[in-house]
């Protein structure tokens, strides 16, 4: 099977990889270049691949404990990101099946872009970790992580989905840096969301998709992201996942691929707890606007695992891009995202239509 790469053609070329299935390979803590403590020589060489340098303005003095929490969620998604784009990088370099490109041209310009990406979000994760060692905090650890990808191309759709859930997140922690007072660090990560977003276009361009993909980027709460990375660690790998003050939520999978259309969604979830003894709804969060509450309903129960269905309103709200679902104990009325985060039992769903 031949997958066209979208993007290569743009530069007036024709290109493919050829797509051959292949387990996930799980990544060791070890990540590249020295992280997540890199030494002078190893930090110079990420700057140069990075295109850039880390901030040379110190933190300020104090913060507040919403930006140490922000902070640490960062460290630990960035973390992810490296072990993720050095993953990809290393099966592109190595022609693993489903990761090897007939054209060179095509597989070079790739590999230069994934080159720079990987070294962008090596400095991120040091910036994060620089910050709390300065204040004083433990610096987070890197896990054990497992991808769930075959070929090049469900690995781009991947780093597009997870960056649509990066780019929400960053906009919560703006909201808590700034609730906070933390005000240097709501600059600094509005930096980092502008980078983000153009390695967002990339990956959608890389789709056959358009580069911008909302007029007001879906946004996300810091739980969402951080219930979503564990999705890609080993369990017990995480040395230093306790230290991170945030909500893990029950897993929850979308079993129908929405179209852009209005239809019942089927989607299973975990529930530990019983609450399927009480009404449950499935409520969605789309670009900046106000939560949507849908009835759920049970459809099978076997142990813990419950499947359900809930209307999927796409045609009443134009529910395009990123869509975050997740499985509520109140039907609200919710006023953001992190209301509809703490009546969670299992979430984050991810769906995009475009």
């Amino acid at each position: 099977m031949r997958l066209l790469l979208p993007t290569i053609g743009l530069l007036g070329a024709t290109s493919s990889v050829f797509a051959a299935p292949a387990a996930p390979r799980a990544i060791q803590k070890e990540l590249p270049d020295g992280l997540p403590y890199p030494s002078p020589s190893e930090l110079s060489l990420i700057e140069e691949a990075a295109h850039g340098t880390l901030p040379n303005s110190p933190p300020p003095p104090v913060i507040s404990n919403k930006g140490i929490t922000n902070l640490k969620l960062i460290a630990f998604n960035e973390l992810f990101e490296v072990a993720f784009f050095h993953q990809l990088l290393t099966n592109i370099t190595e022609n693993i099946d489903g990761y090897r490109f007939v054209d060179k041209g095509d597989r070079d310009f790739v590999t230069r872009s994934l080159r720079a990406i990987l070294a962008q979000e090596e400095l991120h994760a040091i910036r994060a970790n620089d910050a709390l060692i300065h204040f004083d905090q433990k610096p987070v650890e890197p896990c054990e992580y497992i991808f769930p990808v075959q070929d090049f191309d469900t690995a781009i759709t991947l780093a597009s989905t997870f960056t649509d859930v990066v780019l929400g997140t960053l906009q919560d922690a703006v909201e808590r840096f700034a609730l906070g007072h933390d005000s240097d660090l709501a600059r600094e990560i509005a930096s980092v969301i502008a980078n983000e977003g153009e390695q967002q276009g990339w990956f959608r361009v890389m789709q056959a998709r358009i580069p911008s993909e909302l007029p007001f980027a879906t946004t996300s709460d810091l739980n969402f992201a951080f219930t979503a990375v564990q999705g890609f660690t080993v369990p017990g790998s995480c040395p230093t996942l306790d230290e991170i003050p945030l909500r893990t939520f029950e897993n929850l999978d979308i079993l129908t691929k929405p179209k852009a259309e209005s239809q019942n969604i089927t989607f299973s979830f975990e529930d530990k707890t019983n609450e399927t003894e009480h009404l449950l709804w499935m409520t969605y969060i789309n670009q900046l606007n106000l939560p949507i509450v849908e009835p759920l309903n049970v459809i099978s129960k076997n142990g813990t695992l419950v499947q359900a269905t809930a209307l999927f309103p796409y045609n009443d709200y134009e529910l395009n891009g990123l869509t975050i679902a997740a499985v509520t104990k109140s039907d609200g009325p919710f006023g953001d995202v992190n209301s509809v985060a703490k009546w969670t039992l299992a979430g984050p769903g991810l769906i995009i239509v475009d």
